[in-house]
């Protein structure tokens, strides 16, 4: 979700890949200088916390180099989870429920995933996190500048915004797909939802922004709303989108998408 591929640079070495944080965009500026201070020993401190927790990652793993910080794994060949919603429906929602999993027993630790779900894998003994760079730790979070780093870091580190995220991004697939998931694999995909706001609150805008998206598109599985309404409402809640806006548009776009969620009741 949090787009990786602005982050990591890969290359192949025979049968192994090799990841290098690279640090160019701006957005990511705050996340990779603090990355960039982690060390050898600090990502080997965050795999194994990883590891700790369940998370699944690729085989021979290991930290090649601290500066730039760069890691090394083995080809992984299985499908993109992200590709697999129209091709086994049932596996992926398993697969998604799974890192669910990881992500709530990573809550009490100094440890985050990103859950792309273009950053995972598919193997044959269960679902591998093939992407680790940048390693997201909570307590290297950066202050934030504006609106963008607001939304960027909870996306990053705030455990109900990535289970919502994670579940709407989820959803988005399967209707994309245009598969018909049975109801009792609905109803599993919607059980990792947090409950925290399942209330009206005053929540950050972030958590307002991936609650009301996570909601919309369960609701349109289960054929209470339109999928084109979905996709507009995601369209509108990019990051990439918000993150390419000047402050001012991202100011209004924040009031637009408040208002935008009230008129849906999504709140």
């Amino acid at each position: 979700m949090t787009g990786q591929g602005d982050f990591a640079a890969h290359r192949r070495d025979g049968d192994d890949v090799i990841k290098v944080l690279d640090g160019r965009h701006p957005a990511g500026a705050h996340f990779v200088a603090a990355a960039q201070h982690v060390g050898v020993t600090g990502m080997n401190a965050y795999l194994s916390t990883l590891r700790a927790a369940g998370v699944h990652l690729p085989p021979g793993l290991s930290v090649e180099s601290a500066r730039p910080l760069a890691v090394r794994h083995r080809w992984v060949t299985g499908p993109v989870l992200l590709d697999h919603a129209s091709v086994d429906p049932s596996r992926f929602v398993d697969a998604v429920i799974e890192i669910a999993g990881w992500v709530r027993a990573l809550d009490p630790t100094d440890a985050r995933v990103d859950t792309n779900l273009a950053n995972f894998c598919l193997a044959d003994d269960g679902v591998v996190l093939v992407d680790v760079l940048p390693p997201l730790i909570p307590s290297l979070r950066p202050e934030p500048s504006n609106l963008f780093d607001v939304l960027f870091a909870a996306l990053c580190f705030d455990t109900t915004v990535i289970l919502d995220a994670l579940i709407g991004y989820a959803a988005r697939a399967l209707l994309r797909s245009d598969v018909s998931l049975a109801v009792g694999q609905r109803d599993d995909l919607a059980r990792p939802v947090p409950q925290e706001f399942a209330e009206p609150v005053e929540a950050s805008f972030p958590a307002s922004w991936f609650r009301a998206r996570v909601g919309l598109a369960l609701r349109a599985l289960a054929g209470e709303a339109e999928p084109a309404g979905v996709h507009d409402f995601f369209a509108l809640t990019s990051v990439r989108a918000f993150r390419d806006l000047s402050e001012v548009q991202r100011a209004d776009r924040v009031r637009q998408v408040d208002q935008t969620v009230k008129e849906l009741a999504l709140t």
